[in-house]
């Protein structure tokens, strides 16, 4: 997929307890669902520079990107959106800009709980990802 067709960027971000991995999911802008930090790529960016933004925005997390994970693309309302995830490995936590809740969870109950497909399968493709390079 053309990066220049890039409309959003996102994370999956992973954490390590010994061999146990969690993963961080976000509640939406709303409140009311529990997705995968991303947002739009602004104008200049690259689309590592908005998920790491994003990342830091609305959790309050800083990571370090390990590999570019999946590229999908939706419609929503009358938008196309294409979103770039990148695998990312918690590094720290800062203040964050926005309002929402975290949850560090297995990738069962991430799965359980994250509100959309499109989620669900990144998360899946990510974890794959993630198991190659830990």
């Amino acid at each position: 997929m053309n990066q220049k067709n890039l409309t959003h960027a996102g994370c999956v971000v992973f954490q390590e307890k010994g061999s146990r991995k969690t993963y961080l999911i976000v509640t939406s802008s709303s409140g009311k669902h529990w997705v995968l930090p991303k947002g739009h790529i602004e104008k200049g960016e690259t689309p590592r520079k908005a998920a790491l933004r994003e990342l830091r925005e609305e959790a309050g997390v800083v990571g370090k990107i390990v590999q570019p994970g999946p590229t999908q693309s939706y419609a929503r309302k009358d938008e196309e959106i294409i979103v770039q995830y990148f695998v990312v490995r918690f590094r720290k936590s800062v203040e964050p800009d926005e309002d929402r809740t975290l949850r560090w969870e297995t990738q069962k109950k991430a799965l359980e709980l994250l509100s959309f497909d499109e989620a669900k399968m990144a998360l899946r493709e990510s974890v794959k990802l993630i198991r190659q390079v830990s």
